[in-house]
């Protein structure tokens, strides 16, 4: 499988078609489909509970590849079950693809995700990641960023911020496994289709984590799903980059970031964000920002 220049090299075949349950302007949605051009037909997409469980509503799917569905701890331990028992039927071209929010990978499915990675079990792990518990209300999650207002992290008089936690590293974390683990926007397709790539030919266990742009919990117009993809990117709040055998590589550099204020202000989640709020979400993303640039090319983990 070869690495993509653009996305002409796409093929045109989809197997992802319309009418799902997913809301419009989804980001994830999107991204599974375009994860599943590339990697054809001959997959198997694990499926922990969350926003995507509502893309198959029986008896109708969007899908033309097969898909489990499964409680939201375990999606790891399950696509490595599918992964041994192909292999065991000779089907060891199969991709076995794993699905799942950040809920089912930061908190609730970790241990089952680690235990994959540990054993590096050959499979590859998308996480899309929304920030939240979306798929029951907007809920804070151990990958919620500062400043972001969740239902269970609401504004008031004695908490102007909303959420006052920084948000779990999962790439150093996955990146201490010696797995191949990277991050994916959906504004940088064809990054993200070569990192499917890299991840496919690599026999091991895999993680990518894609940021997953969620208009209905960010409160955004749907329209502006890959701008605030974009904005996420180029302010440094979802940098691309990779770790390999504990090796760091950026793949999308800034000489500067641009400042986060346009990316918070359109989106109702940060709107209220005070004024220290801000600042505080900026030297964070600056200090990790230029953490990644002093160890772009070294040993991260």
């Amino acid at each position: 499988m070869q690495e993509f220049k653009n996305l002409k090299d796409l093929p045109e075949q989809d197997y992802f078609t319309g009418g799902s349950s997913a809301c419009a302007g989804c980001g994830p949605s999107m991204e599974l489909k375009l994860a599943l051009k590339a990697l054809g037909p001959d997959t198997l997409v694990v499926n922990a509970s969350g926003c995507m469980t509502l893309l198959p509503l029986y008896p109708n799917t969007p899908l033309k590849v097969s898909w489990i569905h499964n409680a939201i701890e375990n999606a790891a331990s399950t696509a490595a079950g599918a992964r041994h028992g192909l292999d065991m039927l000779g089907e060891k071209d199969m991709n076995v693809v794993v699905f799942a929010g950040d809920g089912a990978t930061y908190d609730i499915g970790f241990a089952s995700l680690s235990a994959a990675a540990t054993k590096n079990e050959r499979i590859i792990y998308i996480c899309y990641n929304n920030q939240s518990y979306g798929n029951t209300g907007f809920q804070w999650s151990t990958a919620t960023p500062y400043g972001c207002e969740t239902k269970t992290t609401p504004r008031g008089k004695d908490n102007p911020i909303g959420t006052t936690d920084v948000h779990k590293d999962m790439m150093k974390i996955m990146g201490a496994h010696r797995v191949y683990a990277a991050t994916a926007s959906l504004a940088y397709p064809v990054d993200f289709l070569n990192k499917l790539v890299r991840a496919k030919e690599r026999g091991g266990f895999s993680y990518i984590e894609i940021l997953g742009t969620c208009n209905t919990g960010w409160n955004f117009d749907p329209r502006l799903t890959v701008k605030v993809s974009r904005l996420a990117v180029q302010c440094g709040m979802w940098p691309l980059y990779e770790i390999d055998k504990g090796l760091l590589t950026l793949n999308k550099d800034f000489q500067e970031l641009k400042p986060i204020d346009e990316f918070v202000k359109i989106q109702g989640r940060y709107r209220a964000l005070p004024q220290e709020g801000v600042e505080k979400l900026q030297a964070l993303i600056n200090e990790h920002w230029a953490q990644l640039k002093e160890y772009n090319g070294q040993r991260y983990v």
